[in-house]
């Protein structure tokens, strides 16, 4: 299975913290006081403790846009979809009351799916997918165009307008463009302490 393109951009930071200074140079014509068995002995105690007076610490941060707008398009959804059964409830059939919300006709019915589908997009962006945000995104699109062209089929049971199910389709259109297309930016920190 393929996986998705993931468009990025990564910043790596390495700090020294303070500067290391400049080590001294071991040459026996530059040091003539050392005696070569001690030159041997030092170059060797370096290499059996070489990180003992060093400390490192890495941390990596991520800030991806593109879940910023499926996360408000989902949770858009997911309010719509909460007001809808609250004023059509649950007391009749799922079909009756029809109630307004924002302008457009619902009924219970079409405010759970709005629910699902607004959960689902959450999950995705929360989660940092993107394939899931592709899936889900035309989910929504394909919905939507089926509702834009079939809106009389569901006029009785989710009393779908073509105006909303046109809506959905530039909603689906907007939340997989966002996944595809911007990119992601990651900055990978190092910081090393020299005693």
């Amino acid at each position: 299975m393929s996986s998705l393109p993931d468009p990025s951009h990564e910043r790596v930071v390495t700090q020294f913290d303070p500067p290391v200074p400049d080590s001294p140079s071991l040459d026996p014509r530059s040091a003539p006081s050392l005696e070569p068995e001690s030159l041997v002995i030092t170059q060797a105690a370096r290499a059996v403790y070489p990180s003992v007076a060093q400390s490192r610490t890495s941390y990596t941060s991520r800030f991806a846009i593109d879940t910023f707008v499926v996360a408000a398009i989902g949770l858009a959804i997911l309010t719509t979809g909460l007001i809808a059964i609250t004023r059509g409830g649950f007391d009749g059939t799922m079909s009756d009351p029809v109630v307004e919300v924002l302008g457009f006709r619902h009924t219970t019915t079409l405010g759970i799916l709005e629910i699902g589908l607004g959960v689902c997009l959450l999950l995705s962006a929360f989660a940092s997918s993107r394939p899931a945000e592709v899936f889900f995104g035309t989910m929504l699109g394909v919905a939507g165009f089926v509702g834009s062209v079939q809106a009389e089929s569901f006029q009785k049971s989710l009393a779908l307008e073509s105006a909303m199910a046109k809506l959905a389709i530039g909603a689906g259109v907007i939340v997989v463009l966002a996944a595809l297309l911007i990119p992601r930016m990651s900055t990978h920190t190092t910081r090393i302490v020299q005693a």
